[in-house]
């Protein structure tokens, strides 16, 4: 039955065949093929610029929430700081042992001065408010709250909560939400002895105000980009619905595992692009354990690959057109002679007066069938060279747009300033040589590298003199090292390099080569010679890494203890010293 039905459709499709002519089976077939290779390079271009789109949105949303969560991090840094010198200003005890309105007006014009401060206050021993701005509490225990206690034995930060005592005594707020506040505190010590806790509340504006305006975020993008802030339980501090969870504890410990990455949210209705990233602190700020999350969804985030798509179609589908409209008048042009020569032809023998088939134009035999046919054969040989070069032409612009495409991947892997690998290439190349190493247990190592004081570099020579010192650095990296390994500029002043089959001395001994490379050599910018010095961390991979982001965090505390030991000198950090600095 199914054999039967084959050779009915063949049949078919033969009967068609037959009843057209030269021309529009020609159009037909230029037709279909036109349609196959548009739809094909439609597909083919929507499918990578939508991957291509998508690593890069990844990548600016990473950007924002890393971004956004060191913005928190020194923002909370500087305001315990400006507490920290405020309580520290008087060493003799003048003002804290003085009269209540004396310390109230001190609170006052520190609280002028920085306008988050909704709240100061100095409470004695026992928690009972002394003095406080506008005179709010005062008289009040506050023995029983948090900051207070904590507050007795050191500095202390509280994460968001509703201020149950001082939210009564406060204005009504313009969109009736309710205050919400981050609390600070520290003891006051007269002689090494506590004489009291001074406590300020932060406005948890700040945070909205900060994610309003996060760097990475074009202003067509503002309205786009949802900002979360999640407190270290997972409750959503700032968002859509303040107060309750969203992620699953499973999901909650997979990113503060992580520290920072991106995923595709399908919770929703519409899968959404999330970035997050870990607040791990600033300096003597520990942090909260707060976790800034960035999203986008993903139908408005790859709208532009999704129009590039529709304009390559509407551009193929034209350019589909001219080929058929091109097809069929070759066609017509090629049928012409065949349909004249077929009703010369036919009228042979039926008219007497047709002897001989008439000489066509650009025809060399006309009288004869034999060089009427060697005349077709040139003709269809003439056809095929011209679908030859037609196949030439398609295959230069197929190799010409795969050139293209390897030069955006190029550009989408380089580091703009430098020629070198940026950060998402660069893990992609760490990934794979982590892999390896698990595979084969064969060495690898890293070298996290920073141009030392590049700051008094840029305040000295200018930005432009600092991006020649970085150029140049990344140049002396280059030329030291291995064609097998992996050098890329992290973002700034800091590089990393990957080495493959590599042990601890063969990376030490690398490190300080490349460290007295930058050392004796000079950048130019503008006929000034500028020398600069390179600290390196170096650290080698371990059986218990987890992945490429341990052994990369170990360079950096590595590099970290270069800093620390006067710079322009190499540091390693090995697993055991790690353990050891942790538990000090």
């Amino acid at each position: 039955m199914r054999k039967f039905g084959m050779r009915t459709l063949v049949g078919w499709l033969w009967a068609i065949e037959d009843r057209m002519t030269l021309r529009m089976q020609i159009g037909a077939g230029a037709a279909l093929l036109s349609i196959l290779m548009v739809g094909a390079l439609t597909a083919g271009a929507a499918y990578i610029s939508s991957h291509q789109v998508s690593g890069l949105l990844d990548a600016r949303l990473a950007e924002v929430a890393r971004g956004t969560s060191e913005r928190l991090d020194r923002y909370m840094f500087t305001r315990q700081r400006e507490l920290r010198l405020f309580a520290g200003l008087d060493q003799n005890g003048e003002m804290w042992t003085s009269d209540p309105s004396r310390i109230r007006k001190e609170l006052e014009n520190l609280k002028y001065g920085f306008e988050d401060f909704a709240w100061i206050g100095l409470a004695d021993t026992d928690g009972k408010v002394v003095a406080a701005t506008g005179r709010q509490l005062e008289g009040v225990s506050v023995a029983t709250q948090p900051w207070f206690k904590n507050g007795l034995k050191g500095i202390a930060v509280e994460d968001m909560h509703e201020a149950a005592l001082l939210a009564p005594l406060l204005d009504r707020r313009h969109d009736d939400d309710l205050y919400r506040f981050v609390d600070i505190a520290m003891p006051i010590k007269l002689f090494g002895q506590t004489i009291g806790v001074l406590g300020a509340y932060l406005n948890w504006d700040w945070p909205k105000e900060m994610s309003q305006s996060v760097s990475g975020v074009r202003d067509d993008e503002v309205g786009e980009t949802d900002i979360w802030i999640l407190g270290k339980d997972g409750i959503i501090l700032l968002g859509p619905s303040i107060g309750r969870t969203y992620y699953s504890d499973e999901k909650l410990a997979a990113m503060r595992a992580a520290k920072s990455g991106t995923f595709v949210d399908r919770q929703t209705t519409v899968p959404v692009l999330t970035a997050f990233s870990t607040t791990i602190g600033h300096r003597d700020f520990g942090g909260l354990g707060w976790i800034v999350v960035a999203r986008r969804p993903a139908d408005v985030a790859l709208a532009a690959a999704a129009q590039t798509a529709w304009w390559i179609a509407e551009i193929g589908l034209a350019i589909g057109l001219f080929g058929i409209a091109g097809a069929l008048m070759l066609a017509s042009r090629i049928a012409r002679p065949i349909q004249s020569m077929t009703s010369e032809a036919d009228l042979i023998g039926r008219d007497p007066k047709t002897t001989m088939l008439p000489r066509q134009r650009g025809s060399v035999e006309a009288t004869q069938m034999t060089r009427s046919l060697r005349s077709l054969l040139r003709r269809v040989g003439f056809a095929e060279e011209r679908t030859r070069e037609a196949e030439l032409r398609a295959s230069d612009t197929a190799r010409q747009f795969n050139d293209d495409i390897e030069e955006l991947r190029k550009l989408a892997a380089t580091d703009p300033l430098t020629n070198l690998m940026n950060r998402r290439a660069f893990l992609d190349a760490a990934n794979d040589a982590m892999d390896y190493y698990k595979r084969y247990r064969r060495g690898l190592s890293a070298l996290m590298i920073d141009i030392d004081h590049f700051k008094k570099i840029n305040d000295t020579h200018g930005h432009a003199a600092g991006d020649e010192v970085i150029k140049r650095v990344a140049q002396l990296i280059g030329e030291c090292i291995r064609s097998t390994d992996k050098v890329a500029r992290l973002g700034g002043e800091e590089f990393i390099v990957l080495l493959r089959e590599a042990d601890l001395d063969s990376s030490n001994f690398l490190a300080e080569r490349i460290r007295r490379a930058v050392a004796d050599g000079t950048a130019t910018y503008r006929d000034a010679a500028i020398v600069a010095t390179v600290s390196v961390g170096v650290t080698i991979v371990a059986e218990n890494d987890r992945d490429v982001q341990d052994l990369i965090e170990r360079a950096d505390q590595a590099l970290y203890l270069a800093k620390n030991n006067g710079r322009n000198c190499v540091r390693q950090m090995l697993v055991h010293k790690e353990a050891a600095a942790n538990v000090a």
